[in-house]
């Protein structure tokens, strides 16, 4: 094995930079990022001119969650080689992570301004940009990512959010690249930052409806992510399933244990082949992702069983029918909802104006829906 011959290179000459910087190398491959890590910082004291070994020591440590370390060492990297743009946006990514959006900023534009194909150091940038509301900047970023890769399936869907494109549908890829990138720290945005209570609220309006039943054999959790509303909703079902696009997200809910079934996959492609009815279906902050929403109403009326409820949320809008919003998702209108629930098949029980989650500071305005079959 190749570790085994690094160490033994290193047993006859302790000096050899090359053999702790191959180690360190063939230990990260493997997975092994604490001894990459050991074998990296003695390849550095016996080299530290290489560029290249403070780099990958940067990547070894960002990948064991060590963002300082990873920070000085990026740093110690550009000190030998200052005009390295790949260097220049692994420290962004660093900075990002850390909170400093100011220096993220500057990193990326100096990797830009050095390589000016480098989509990827593009695409951050225009993520830290809409941060700040440097709305136009943030245009141009997408731009050109979009001008060097037309398959840029998320930087299209961004771009029409901006310049007021409203498309019927945000993209399957888009969903999934989010939602994989917050699966770590989901949660905690949610409830702590975003003050988010949409599964609560959800639940409150079901169960004050005095017509409906309390309790359900099967509930289907669409775009389910962590499992909050698995957790919330575990004790009114005897039969909890579960359906994502995110495979990071669906790992944190089944790692909660209440669910009796989870599926990564696209919403609808699952209710399509979903073969036994559910009694409820739940969609917390999941339309707000759609425009156009018959298939799914056409999709959600065909999988529920006799008497079934739909029980969502939606961002609410004043004016008729669906708009993708610059935050990149969809605001529906009262009347627009009431149309599809005429259109298949559903009754409207009960409806309630709700602040879903804050951004920036501001209460998102939106509506709960409960309807019934």
């Amino acid at each position: 094995m190749a570790i085994e011959h690094f160490h033994k290179v290193l047993a006859l000459d302790d000096t050899h930079w090359q053999a702790a910087y191959n180690l360190g190398t063939a230990n990260l491959a493997q997975g092994n990022t604490h001894e990459a890590i050991r074998a990296y910082h003695r390849a550095a004291q016996l080299n530290p001119q290489d560029a290249d070994i403070h780099f990958n020591l940067g990547l070894a440590c960002k990948r064991a969650g060590q963002l300082e370390e990873a920070r000085h060492s990026y740093l110690c990297a550009l000190e030998i080689v200052p005009d390295d743009a790949e260097v220049h946006y692994n420290l962004a990514l660093i900075h990002k992570e850390l909170g400093c959006r100011a220096e993220a900023i500057t990193s990326l534009e100096i990797a830009v301004s050095l390589n000016p194909d480098y989509g990827a150091a593009y695409g951050n940038l225009g993520v830290l940009y809409l941060d700040q509301d440097r709305v136009a900047e943030a245009i141009a970023c997408y731009q050109r990512l979009i001008a060097l890769d037309h398959n840029a399936i998320s930087a299209r869907h961004i771009l029409a959010a901006l310049t007021g494109e409203t498309t019927a549908v945000a993209p399957s890829a888009y969903i999934a690249e989010l939602f994989d990138s917050f699966s770590g720290h989901f949660e905690e945005r949610l409830l702590v930052d975003l003050e988010y209570r949409t599964p609560w609220e959800l639940k409150s309006l079901l169960l004050a409806n005095p017509a409906g039943p309390v309790h359900f054999a099967r509930l289907l959790d669409l775009g389910c992510g962590t499992g909050l509303v698995g957790q919330i909703f575990r004790e009114i079902t005897a039969c909890l399933v579960g359906v994502d696009l995110s495979a990071k997200m669906v790992e944190v809910a089944a790692a909660k244990g209440v669910y009796n079934e989870l599926a990564v996959g696209e919403i609808v492609t699952f209710l399509e082949q979903n073969q036994e009815p559910f009694d409820l279906i739940v969609a917390a902050d999941v339309l707000i992702y759609v425009g156009e929403l018959d298939r799914i109403f056409a999709t959600v009326a065909r999988g529920l069983g006799k008497n079934g409820r739909f029980l969502f949320s939606t961002e609410r809008m004043a004016g008729p029918g669906y708009q993708l919003r610059p935050s990149g998702r969809y605001a529906h209108s009262s009347s627009y909802i009431e149309i599809m629930a005429v259109r298949h098949g559903f009754r409207i029980l009960c409806t309630k104006e709700a602040n879903i989650r804050k951004e920036k500071g501001k209460w998102i305005k939106g509506e709960l829906f409960l309807l019934g079959c």
